[in-house]
């Protein structure tokens, strides 16, 4: 966490502090969800990014909030050529894609450090929990018998929240 303390988001605080509130839960609905299912629902997407567009004007100067949107758009097209490629599933990269406006491009260091730490983390926390016989706990859940795929859901909520609430507090 030392590394992680040297950062200091560029997000807005208040901006950071009400998305944070309203966007906790939703993370979490969403990887239940993806460990359960090996999906993120476009409605759960739809939500996230409509969030950002009603509330980002009130909430953070005009031109940051545009500049957020055309991020937006930019990773759009970015994660439909990775969905394209299959580097990723396509719930994964609609979710990126809706989430990127609650991160400052000039922070993409923090960003990638927290989702190394996020996805390495979940990816433990997941196996372990598999062995420690989870699976008994929730027999439906598909991510303990999906091979190779993983619910990078899982790793993207927090990735976002340990964001907002750095830019927060």
């Amino acid at each position: 966490w030392e590394v992680l303390s040297r950062f200091d988001p560029a997000y807005p605080p208040l901006a950071a502090r009400v998305f944070l509130i309203l966007m906790v839960p939703v993370w979490l609905f969403t990887a239940w969800y993806d460990m359960a299912r090996l999906k993120i629902l476009n409605g759960l997407v739809i939500f996230v990014f409509g969030v950002f567009v009603v509330l980002g004007p009130f909430l953070m100067p005009l031109p940051l909030y545009l500049t957020q949107l055309l991020q937006a758009v930019i990773m759009l097209v970015i994660m439909m050529l990775a969905f394209a490629l299959g580097t990723m599933g396509g719930g994964d990269a609609k979710f990126i894609a809706a989430a990127s406006p609650y991160f400052l491009r000039q922070d993409f260091a923090l960003i990638l450090v927290l989702f190394i730490v996020c996805a390495l983390g979940a990816f433990a926390a997941h196996r372990l929990s598999l062995l420690m016989g989870a699976d008994r706990a929730t027999p439906l859940w598909l991510s303990w018998r999906s091979g190779r795929r993983f619910p990078l859901g899982f790793a993207l909520g927090g990735v976002v929240s340990i964001y907002l609430a750095m830019a927060a507090f």
